[in-house]
């Protein structure tokens, strides 16, 4: 790098002599020591050829490339670039231009800049140097503001119906972007993915509390669709503790509502568990009703899944009157979803299908994809259970056909549970093993072990419909290992009655026998028959 910049430069001024040029780079290496390691010749001469291209620069460009040095992530575009710099974003691409034809900004695609490590150093070093304090200051928290209204903007697509924060005006230099539609929202997501993180910590490193907090609640509904779920987990606890600091209740228990969800994502439910049982004692204590009802129903998610459904019946039931009284009508379909998920898995299909097809029906009216899809998933495992596997099919397929349109890798690895059981069910069992694959790899990627492990267990399930006992009994034992190690009694039961062997069933009925619903009282007898024809065959 240090050679190409220093021969073009030779190039630039052919009638100066060799002696010369050297002389020149010489008399401008001064100004940076940050990779000067004494007597080491090699670096001498990359920090002298940075030396003289940055003295090079027009002074615009000069104080671009300083700034951009105290950018927080690895890679940005030329709106960020023109926050840091307070620019005109039009101005801003020409100076970008500048410094990629000067070798100082590599561009590895189309409006997008990264520095190379050493220049990075440089740029953040010169920055130190030549700007003043008030400068200094005032670049990155242009860049925050930037991050947080753009991600605010964002939000209104990848999250429609999620609360928005009010939000303090952004600096006068700062021109948040605007999205046309979803799918600019999302490309913008995946782009600043890997820069979401870095804001964070640069925000909470400066003492700027209020920008750490907002930030880490608006990058909630902002973050990709295809994130894993693990990655906005630190963002959230940076956030909680800026909100702790503040003293400010409302968004503790915001923050900690939502690292709640972030830890459900990924499996963690005693965490979660415990972040929803917080945020729901500061919202009584600050009386705030709405808030109650949405602590208590996400605490109820989580109960769900721990199959605690006599609790979660009773908790959604309470969330849904509460939002329907206060005419908040999105959260009380939500809860009423999630009251036919708890009378699907309690057995009870001819209560869940009804309340299911009526959330349905809302959600086509509303054009809710998310939403729609995620019904479907419940109505299309309530017709395989209703001996309809065609319709099952049929329903299971839509939803993720949604999916491609959302772009999110959470919903297409969860629905394709549902498309995998229902091709099995419709004698399509190669399908059935490619949709619970890319499901395995999908939530693997994104750190859900739950529901990878319900993948194994799907493709366990078709391996043994296809007498492939072997590595049916392969992929069973995986699943019933990994549901065991995350205390998931109920799909641990499930893979081991599917394994079929003695002391399997007598597992699966002692992990069942706390459950008093009609569903856990067909298996246990279903257990209980297969064991006494086992006996007979003797």
């Amino acid at each position: 790098m240090a050679l190409r910049i220093a021969g073009e430069r030779a190039v630039s001024d052919p009638h100066a002599g060799l002696d010369d040029l050297i002389a020149d780079l010489r008399d401008e290496s001064a100004p940076w020591d940050a990779l000067s390691t004494g007597d080491d010749a090699d670096a001498d001469a990359v920090r002298t050829v940075f030396a003289w291209s940055y003295r090079a620069l027009p002074e615009d460009a000069a104080r671009l490339f300083r700034l951009l040095g105290l950018h927080p992530g690895p890679t940005f575009g030329p709106h960020a670039a023109a926050a840091l710099a307070g620019a005109p974003p039009r101005r801003t691409r020409q100076l970008l231009d500048t410094l990629v034809g000067a070798h100082l900004l590599d561009q590895p695609a189309s409006h997008r800049y990264e520095f190379h490590d050493l220049l990075r150093a440089y740029a953040t070093a010169q920055a130190r140097q030549d700007e003043p304090s008030e400068a200094r200051e005032a670049a990155p928290r242009r860049v925050l503001d930037w991050y947080l209204h753009t991600a605010d903007a964002a939000q209104e697509w990848l999250a429609p119906g999620g609360e928005r924060l009010p939000l303090d005006p952004p600096d006068e230099a700062v021109t948040p972007v605007a999205f046309r539609d979803y799918d600019q929202a999302v490309d913008w997501s995946e782009r600043e993915h890997a820069n979401f993180l870095p804001a964070v910590r640069a925000a909470e490193a400066a003492g700027l509390v209020h920008h750490t907090w907002r930030l880490a609640a608006v990058l909630w509904h902002a973050q990709a669709p295809s994130a894993s779920g693990a990655d906005w987990l630190p963002v959230g606890e940076m956030g909680l503790r800026a909100a702790r600091h503040l003293g400010d209740r409302p968004a503790e228990a915001l923050l900690m509502e939502r690292v709640g969800m972030g830890h459900a994502r990924v499996g963690r439910l005693a965490e979660s568990a415990e972040c929803h049982r917080e945020a729901l004692a500061i919202r009584e204590e600050l009386g705030d009703r709405e808030g109650v009802a949405e602590s208590t129903n996400l605490r109820c998610v989580v109960a769900l899944r721990g199959r605690l459904l006599a609790e979660a019946e009773r908790r959604f039931t309470e969330a849904m009157a509460v939002f329907t009284e206060l005419g908040r009508e999105r959260p009380a379909g939500i809860a009423r979803a999630n009251l036919a998920v708890v009378r699907f898995q309690a057995g009870r299909l001819d209560e869940a299908e009804p309340d299911a097809r009526a959330i349905e029906a809302l959600h086509r009216e509303r054009g809710d994809k998310a939403g729609l899809g995620n019904i479907l998933r419940l109505i299309s495992a309530i017709e395989l259970e209703t001996g309809r596997p065609e319709a099952a099919l049929r329903t299971a397929a839509e939803a993720v056909e949604h999916e491609l349109d959302l772009r999110d890798h959470t919903l297409e690895g969860y629905w394709l549970l549902a498309l995998g059981a229902a091709q099995g069910a419709a004698g399509l069992p190669g399908d059935a093993l490619v949709s619970f694959q890319r499901s395995a790899v999908l939530h693997r990627r994104l750190g859900n072990r739950g529901r990878e492990a319900l993948a194994w267990q799907g493709a366990g399930e078709v391996y043994a419909a296809l007498g492939r006992d072997e590595e049916a009994a392969a992929f069973l034992r995986r699943a019933a290992a990994a549901h065991r190690e995350l205390g998931d009694r109920w799909n641990e039961a499930l893979a081991l009655e599917a394994l079929g062997g003695p002391g399997d069933r007598e597992r699966a009925l002692t992990l069942i026998a706390p459950d008093d619903d009609p569903r856990a009282a067909a298996r246990r007898a279903r257990l209980r028959a297969a064991g006494r024809r086992r006996r007979r065959r003797k």
